[in-house]
């Protein structure tokens, strides 16, 4: 570092008052400078000096200036108390006074608040303020700096304190910095928590915000009278020795700036500039320029420099990794060396070694030896085991102990040093001399060995990587290279400023110079690029290029200079200039260059070096034919066909007599044209290649389709699908056509083209192209290409998918064995319509019934897990009637018989539970009446005489009947029953107000009679007792034992009386009977019209007949329509009747309990047909079922479901609902058949 005078001054003295130049403050953008000087402030041009204003606004000596950042005002003050603000134009705008002498100034650097020190008080004052706050002081304030956030304010004293202060002036801690007046302050603007310190007593010491020491305590050579930050990253310090000082930011000491006349009061860094100005004592303003020479070193792809003056930067310039080295002292010289780095300090040398030098990549460096001297040099150089200091004239070769090895005395001064290279310890060094010498010296041999004496002084120097030629750059700026063998100039050209030889290329150097970049290979034209800067290494494509203390690395193509050498044909040059960096075209050149002059090795190397596994072969190919001794045309020919160049591998091919490897070329590369025009060419002259053969025969039949086949993969390889199809129909490849044809979506040519297929010889491509149709919805097209195939379950899987059900019904009825196919799709679209009953239905016809008796089952629980339990009892109803189908006669029956009985029996009584229980849980959640009272209270007593002896069904409530019974009862005067009822309903857990209610009813129901009302008992019509109205073994009577029937709407008793027919009479002959001697045959034959109604199901007693052989089956409703004979009425009584003798005898049986009542021809004979009811079960192998209607007055019916039902009441419910009750059969509109 050295420094420059830019100018300096000395004002003359005016008014009497010592020319002292106290303070200097530089406006912020560095453009002036401002001055206290004796009593007047003056300002400066900072880049000239020249004086421009001179302001008189004082009246003594002026202590302090400062300048607010944001660069409109600046501060005087001084001995006469005062404080003077002025504009950037120089006015004086505002004066305000202490009571002491203003001893220092300062900007608030965010709030332009401006701070004002004295001996006894503190002054703070802004624009937007009328009045300066005062703060006492302890002690005189001397020096005064702000932290660059403006938040503290930090005071010397003359005590030897320091008083650190917020922006309103509150102190918010005060320390002891020294014995001395703490004269100069300072924050640091990269660490705002470290505060500096300049002391009377020479010390240099560093604070925190809170008085801790920070730093190391530093002695100065004087008294620091100024201490100011300088670039953020050093510390500027003048004082009583007359000197300006620079420091790191630590305070490490590293070179002495300047030395004037007298004490430095101040020094001042000038903003966004290397420039530094000085006041003294006896007047005088300096502004020094501060000039940094680059200490640096390179070597190889190593660049070494000094940053910050103390610390070492090794920078690896290929992979731009950088490692920094703290010396925490000044660093004077650095030198770089294979794994070695040399830095000279103040008093030492410490050299550092990397920690692996056998990894090109490693960084990572440590202190290998140090020489505690303080040695004195120009250059420095660093080698293996040694030190190189030159002095002038002088070499010094040290060892890394310290150790004087060898000096040598030059001729002249040494202008330039570079390590050679070499074994460790016998390094050599190349040596440029002012006079215009080189030299090599070797460190292990004490005499120069001469190399060349040119004419000029040496500025720069370099070898080649073989060690003989020589490149230098003189004085003259001329570049010059000589033959170290022969002495001889090989090359000279002027302009240039550096040279270095490329270290992986003998004949390749660079030189720079007048923003230029000259590029030198062999004796071809130089390649000239621009750049800035000096050349320092040129490593492979890579010029490394050293720009102040920046190295910045750029890739120089090498491109023109191995198209030189492939120009003279030297592919081996071309290869060793491509390995230095060219570009993947520049390798594929250099590849197809040395293949045809087949220099394999080299096109290998190249090929491989761009990844081309194919023409790597083809080198392998090439290679194995000249060791085998393919003749050398051949070869070429191939080489050629594989560039592209098919006509000159035709002409190679055909003189070596293999033509029809030339036509096998054009027909794999689709020129068929060209293919043609060889072969007549071939044919004319009759040069037909060894072992062609001619077209001809069936031969020739398959070669013209292979042609024809290879043409229509080239068209559509070229986008020509159109052409391509014909030409694939025309070899007969179907496949391909096909293919091509769905993929376009030509849909009327494929169709075309399945219409002209072979039915026997072309089922695989029939079928591909009805698959095609089928995925493009052309179901009509599908639907011909499968009839001509008959292929009827593709048919069928046609419409299944269309969802063509008729259609699909429509063929399966002539292919039953394919119902399957159809069934089960159609039970799974069902299920996708919500069509339940209908997909199990489906299920079942398709031979898959459990599955449609598990969709049974999940709806009825479904509907019993949603309280919809009408719906879970059609679902158990349909059960039911499932189970039935396919049960075999009584004597026939089977285990497997007897268990889907018990299924029928079950969920035919589950049921008739639900469904009577519908009816109370409509009743007890509806908000209006939709039930009649009479029909609830039948519902309950059903319900609860039928689930006792068996469990009772998910989902119906107990309470809910019994609560239903209970209400009911009270209401119709059955006090008994409800007594009973509301006694279950309390050894129930009810809700509280449930609870609460029934005790209450309860209490209440005390006051009535303990018995039932003699009209609510009912009567079993079949033995005339009479029976209570809740029997707690079962609904039938208690004294015979006959079920009683009831009416599935109003659940009243019905006048039927059940009866069997005599072993030997069969159903037919007894329906042919009926009412024979009543009416006469004919009258009978006549007045027996009725309606026939085939039902779908039976009860759970019927169930059990139908093991005892009197079971069920559709059921048919005979009703007469004639009047009464005289014999007819209400037949009330058994006893009452037409005949005496039918009702004798029936009375007779019926009188005798628990045994069936069976009818003879005799007494068939005299029932008349309206007063018979049969029902047949669905099941024709199951037994029918009879019963005798014991009151004409009261016309009854059996529904579709095998319950019975009062006329009228069935007629109201279908008209309601439109459906059955119970099985929920639809009805026909005409009601006129059901009335008896």
């Amino acid at each position: 570092m050295r420094t420059v005078v830019a100018w300096q001054e000395t004002p003359p003295e005016k008014d009497g008052i010592r020319n002292v130049c106290y303070d200097l403050c530089f406006k912020p953008d560095g453009s002036q400078l401002v001055a206290g000087v004796g009593a007047r402030v003056l300002i400066y041009d900072a880049s000239d000096g020249e004086l421009q204003h001179v302001l008189k606004g004082h009246k003594d000596s002026v202590y302090a200036v400062a300048y607010a950042f944001n660069g409109k005002r600046f501060a005087s003050g001084g001995a006469d108390k005062t404080v003077i603000i002025w504009t950037s134009k120089a006015e004086g705008i505002l004066k305000y006074t202490h009571n002491d002498s203003i001893q220092c100034l300062a900007y608030n650097p965010i709030t332009q608040q401006l701070a004002s020190g004295t001996a006894s008080d503190l002054g703070l004052w802004s624009p937007e303020q009328k009045s300066v706050a005062k703060h006492k002081v302890a002690s005189k304030i001397v020096c005064m700096s702000w932290t660059s956030d403006g938040m503290l304010l930090a005071m010397g004293l003359y005590d030897g304190s320091i008083s650190v202060r917020d922006k309103a002036g509150t102190e918010k801690h005060k320390f002891s910095a020294s014995s001395s007046p703490v004269w100069s302050i300072a924050w640091s603007p990269q660490d705002q928590s470290v505060l500096a310190a300049g002391c009377l007593d020479g010390q240099l010491r560093f604070f925190s915000s809170t008085g801790q020491p920070k730093l190391k305590e530093r002695s100065m050579e004087g008294d620091p009278l100024s201490l100011a930050y300088f670039n953020s990253d050093y510390l500027l310090a003048a004082g009583t020795d007359k000197c300006v000082h620079l420091m790191t930011r630590e305070g490490i000491y590293l070179s002495k700036v300047a030395t004037r006349d007298s004490w430095t009061w101040v020094v001042q860094p000038r903003p966004k500039g290397n420039f530094v100005a000085v006041g003294c004592e006896d007047g005088s303003i300096a502004m020094l320029q501060l000039m940094f020479s680059t200490v640096h070193g390179l070597y190889g792809d190593r660049y070494v420099y000094r940053d910050q003056m103390t610390d070492v930067i090794i920078q690896h310039l290929i992979t731009e990794q950088k490692v920094r080295i703290k010396c925490r002292d000044y660093v004077k010289k650095v030198a770089v060396y294979k794994d070695r780095v040399a830095v000279q300090l103040p008093s030492r040398v410490v050299l550092y070694k990397l920690d692996s030098s056998a990894d090109d990549m490693d960084m990572q460096y440590h202190s290998a030896a140090k020489i505690n001297q303080k040695l004195e040099c120009n250059l420095l150089v660093v080698t293996s085991n040694h030190i190189l200091l030159c002095q002038e004239q002088q070499l010094q070769l040290y060892s890394f102990e310290g150790v004087l090895v060898r000096e040598w005395m030059m001729d002249a001064v040494v202008r330039y040093i570079k390590v050679a290279g070499g074994p460790a310890g016998k390094e050599g060094l190349l040596v440029g001399l002012k006079h215009g010498a080189v030299l090599k010296i070797y460190v292990d041999n004490a005499f120069p060995i001469p190399l060349i004496k040119h004419t000029c002084s040496i500025r720069c120097l370099d070898l080649s990587c073989s060690r003989r030629k020589l490149a230098l750059v003189d004085e003259t700026n001329t570049v010059v290279v000589y033959d170290l063998h022969t002495k001889e100039l090989l090359f000279e050209s002027k302009g240039a400023n550096s040279v270095a030889w490329n270290s992986h290329f003998e004949d390749m150097l660079c030189f720079s110079g007048n923003g230029q970049l000259v590029i030198k290979t062999g004796d071809f034209p130089l390649h000239v690029q621009k750049m800035q800067g000096f050349v320092v290494g040129f490593k492979g494509c890579k010029v490394f290029c050293l720009e102040y203390v920046n190295v910045a690395t750029i890739d120089v193509p090498q491109s023109s200079s191995m198209a030189n050498y492939l120009e003279q044909g030297d592919v081996d040059s071309a290869y060793k200039v491509a390995c230095l960096g060219v570009t993947e075209a520049d390798w594929r050149t250099l590849a197809l260059a040395a293949l045809q002059v087949l220099e394999l090795e080299v096109a290998r190397a190249a090929f491989i070096r761009l990844h081309d596994v194919r023409a790597v072969e083809l080198v392998n190919r090439t290679a194995s034919g000249l060791a085998a001794g393919t003749p050398k045309g051949l070869l070429l020919a191939e080489i050629a066909a594989w560039q592209g160049q098919f006509n000159e591998a035709a002409k190679l091919f055909v003189s070596e007599g293999q033509l029809e490897k030339a036509l096998e070329m054009f027909t794999s590369m689709r020129m068929f044209d060209e293919a043609k025009q060889w072969a007549e060419e071939a044919a004319r002259s009759g040069g037909v290649g060894k072992g062609s053969a001619g077209p001809g025969g069936a031969g020739g039949a398959a070669a013209v389709a292979e042609l024809i086949g290879r043409q229509a993969e080239w068209s559509e390889e070229t986008a020509n699908y159109e052409a391509a199809v014909e030409m694939y129909i025309k070899a007969k490849k179907y496949e391909r056509a096909i293919a091509l044809l769905v993929k376009h979506g030509w849909w009327e040519r494929l169709l075309a083209l399945m219409r002209s297929l072979d039915k026997a010889a072309d089922v695989k491509h029939i079928t591909a192209a009805v698959a095609a149709f089928r995925r493009a919805g052309k179901s009509d097209a599908a639907k011909e290409g499968l009839l001509k195939l008959e292929d009827i379950p593709g048919l069928l899987a046609l419409h299944v998918e269309e969802l063509r059900w008729d259609d699909a019904f429509l063929l399966l009825a002539g292919h039953s064995q394919l119902k399957d196919q159809v069934y089960g799709p159609y039970a799974k679209w069902l299920l996708s319509q919500d069509r339940f009953a209908d997909a199990c239905a489906a299920y079942c016809q398709g031979g898959r019934r459990e599955q449609g008796l598990a969709i049974l089952q999940q709806l009825a629980d479904n509907a019993v897990a949603e309280r919809r339990y009408e719906d879970a009892a059609h679902g158990y109803y349909k059960l039911a009637m499932e189970a039935m189908q396919g049960i075999n006669p009584p004597a026939a029956m089977t285990d497997a018989d007897q268990q889907a009985l018990q299924a029928f029996s079950s969920h035919y009584e589950t049921a008739e539970l639900y469904h009577a229980f519908s009816i109370i849980h409509t009743a007890a959640h509806q908000p209006f009446k939709t039930v009649d009272d009479a029909t609830l209270f039948n519902a309950a007593r059903f319900l609860l005489m039928r689930v006792q002896g068996r469990e009772v069904p998910k989902g119906i409530a107990l309470s809910q009947v019994l609560l239903a019974l209970a209400t009911q009862a009270r209401a119709q005067g059955a006090y008994k029953l409800a007594r009973y009822a509301y006694s279950k309903l309390q050894a129930l857990a009810l809700p509280p107000a449930v609870a609460a209610e029934v005790d209450m009813a309860s209490l209440m129901l005390r006051a009535q009679p303990f018995t039932d009302a003699d009209a609510l008992l009912p009567i079993c019509y079949r033995c005339q007792a009479t029976n209570a109205l809740l029997n707690t073994q079962g609904d039938f009577c208690t004294n015979c034992g006959a079920p009683f029937l009831r009416s599935f709407i109003t659940f009243e008793v019905l006048p039927l009386v059940e009866f069997e027919l005599e072993p030997g009479i069969s159903d037919a002959e007894a329906a042919a009977l009926l009412g024979e001697d009543v009416l006469g045959s004919a009258t009978a034959a006549a007045g027996g019209r009725g309606v026939e109604m085939v039902v779908g199901s039976g009860s759970a007693a019927a169930a059990a007949a139908v093991a005892g052989g009197a079971g069920g089956g559709a059921n048919v409703l005979r009703l007469d329509d004639e009047d009464e004979g005289a014999g007819g009425g209400g037949f009330g009584a058994l006893g009452l009747g037409r005949s005496g003798a039918l009702e004798d005898s029936f009375a007779a049986q019926a009188a005798v309990p628990h045994t069936p009542i069976r009818l003879g021809r005799a007494a068939l004979r005299k029932l008349r047909p309206s007063e018979v009811l049969q029902r047949r079960w669905p099941n024709p192998a199951l037994p029918q079922q009879w019963f005798r209607l014991l009151d004409d007055e009261q016309p009854v019916l059996v529904g579709p479901c095998g319950h019975f039902f009062e006329a009228e009441e069935y007629e109201m419910a279908v008209l309601e609902h439109g459906r059955a009750p119970f099985s929920r059969e639809p009805m026909a509109k005409d009601m006129t058949a059901l009335k008896t």
